[in-house]
């Protein structure tokens, strides 16, 4: 059953030096110790132990990985990191939406926020703040104020246009039960978005208007 996977899984994935999730497994069953963006999946997924999240979650925003914009798909410490490259150093907006659903599964809001703050601050450079299907995995400093485009990506980008939706439902911590017409919302506002409104969000049959805020200290 799902506990004998999750157990298998983490058994054969876990690389207990780097304390990280290794990418896979080779045909001899040696663990593949690329690292990369792919262990945030296995925290939305739920499959990671729980004692391991955090770990997870803090080496994921170390600077190889956390580019500024976003986190790379793979370390920019790696031989094979090319910032131009798919699966090799870009950063793809549509992964963001899962990341921040397994941060917020997990109580790691300071993580919501900074994916929510970097994801909205790359749209907003886009015409009508559209996220793109990548962008160049070069480090945002105060030289490289903006992001590298990649050269050959889709712009808009259907599955990245997911992400905003998702990133807000994190945020406001959204959890519909539409059979009994409930919403339950645990809502951790960042002090950059003090205010948002939700309006005719449909839960079952009902259709709800949400003002969220954060009152002054």
């Amino acid at each position: 059953g799902a506990v004998a996977l999750k157990k298998r899984f983490n058994r054969a994935f876990w690389m207990k030096d780097k304390r990280f999730v290794a990418l896979g497994l080779d045909p001899e069953g040696r663990q593949i110790r690329s690292i990369t963006s792919n262990p945030l999946h296995c925290v939305a997924t739920g499959i990671l132990d729980s004692a391991r999240v955090p770990t997870v979650m803090a080496r994921l925003f170390e600077p190889d990985l956390f580019s500024g914009w976003g986190i790379r798909t793979l370390s920019s410490r790696h031989p094979a990191f090319n910032p131009y490259a798919y699966h090799r150093g870009a950063v793809w907006p549509v992964e963001h939406g899962p990341f921040v659903v397994g941060a917020y599964r997990y109580g790691q809001h300071q993580y919501v926020e900074k994916i929510a703050r970097a994801q909205f601050e790359l749209a907003s450079l886009f015409d009508h703040a559209q996220l793109p299907e990548c962008v160049a995995g070069h480090a945002r400093d105060g030289d490289h104020p903006f992001p590298a485009l990649y050269p050959a990506a889709n712009a808009p980008q259907a599955w990245s246009a997911t992400t905003p939706f998702t990133l807000v439902q994190a945020m406001l911590g959204l959890q519909p039960f539409a059979p009994l017409g409930m919403l339950f919302v645990d809502p951790f506002l960042p002090a950059w978005l003090p205010q948002i409104t939700l309006s005719g969000m449909r839960v079952g049959n009902a259709t709800v208007t949400i003002e969220f805020f954060r009152k002054p200290n």
